[in-house]
């Protein structure tokens, strides 16, 4: 009945009201898409600025993990610098005398190794051991472990050996090249378990001339700045032995072919 009466309604009325309501139908919906419109534009504009908060937040919390970073390694090569300097120092100072105390000399090359394992964590926490692998005899292929960081245990101290043609601190005496394994050791062919190495996963090793190896275990991925202090420390051992060979050197591979008796 309703609709009845507004159909009779609508029927009396003349042809210029709708057109008019037309049209304010029109001018409503417009002014209405407008506001939608405006409403649109600003949710959007308000999103992109959020998005650019989030950016901008990302972006602050990477560099302030590479400004820690950094940092690290900047406290890191500074302690290098020092104890490196303390080396040479020492060697200087053996240099100046006529003969080196055996046991001081011992004493030196343990300090350097000790110093390595130490120096060459970017990261507290982590878990590093060091060798210094020296050659028993020119004619014989294998490398003898004389020195050793914590890590190493005490018994492996002048018994602890390594083959020259089957080992990765083998390769690199030969080749005279260092070998940066920075994340899976057991990736080389030249790899071998041990009892000791389950938990060891990174490996550097750094030739001492024509004397031996100095090798780096770690238990996590090792920064490029390891290599760097390892062959920096390689290169002090090297020129410690080459002032002393006759005597340091050649103490060091007869106390190791004694112990391999």
């Amino acid at each position: 009945m309703v609709e009845d009466a507004l159909k009779v309604l609508l029927d009396k009325q003349p042809t210029w009201f709708f057109q008019v309501s037309s049209v304010v139908l029109i001018i409503i919906l417009g002014i209405l898409g407008f506001w939608a419109f405006l409403g649109s534009k600003r949710f959007a504009q308000g999103m992109g600025k959020e998005n650019q908060l989030i950016e901008l937040l990302k972006e602050q919390n990477d560099l302030k993990t590479q400004v820690n970073t950094h940092q690290s390694i900047s406290a890191q090569l500074s302690t290098v610098l020092e104890n490196s300097r303390s080396f040479i120092d020492s060697l200087n100072m053996y240099r100046r005398v006529d003969k080196a105390d055996r046991h001081i000399a011992e004493h030196f090359v343990q300090t350097i190794i000790e110093g390595l394992s130490s120096d060459v964590k970017s990261v507290v926490g982590e878990k590093h051991r060091c060798g210094l692998w020296i050659q028993r005899d020119d004619n014989d292929s294998i490398l003898n472990l004389v020195h050793g960081s914590a890590g190493f245990p005490e018994s492996y101290i002048n018994n602890r050996t390594l083959d020259i043609n089957n080992s990765i601190a083998g390769r690199s005496f030969r080749k005279k090249e260092s070998i940066f394994n920075k994340e899976d050791v057991t990736l080389d062919s030249d790899w071998t378990p041990t009892t000791s190495s389950g938990s060891y996963s990174a490996l550097i090793c750094v030739p001492v001339g024509n004397f031996g190896v100095i090798t780096v275990d770690a238990k996590q991925p090792m920064h490029e700045n390891a290599l760097l202090i390892a062959e920096l420390y390689a290169s002090i051992c090297e020129g410690f032995f080459i002032e002393f060979t006759d005597q340091f050197v050649y103490d060091a591979q007869q106390q190791a072919a004694v112990s391999q008796e």
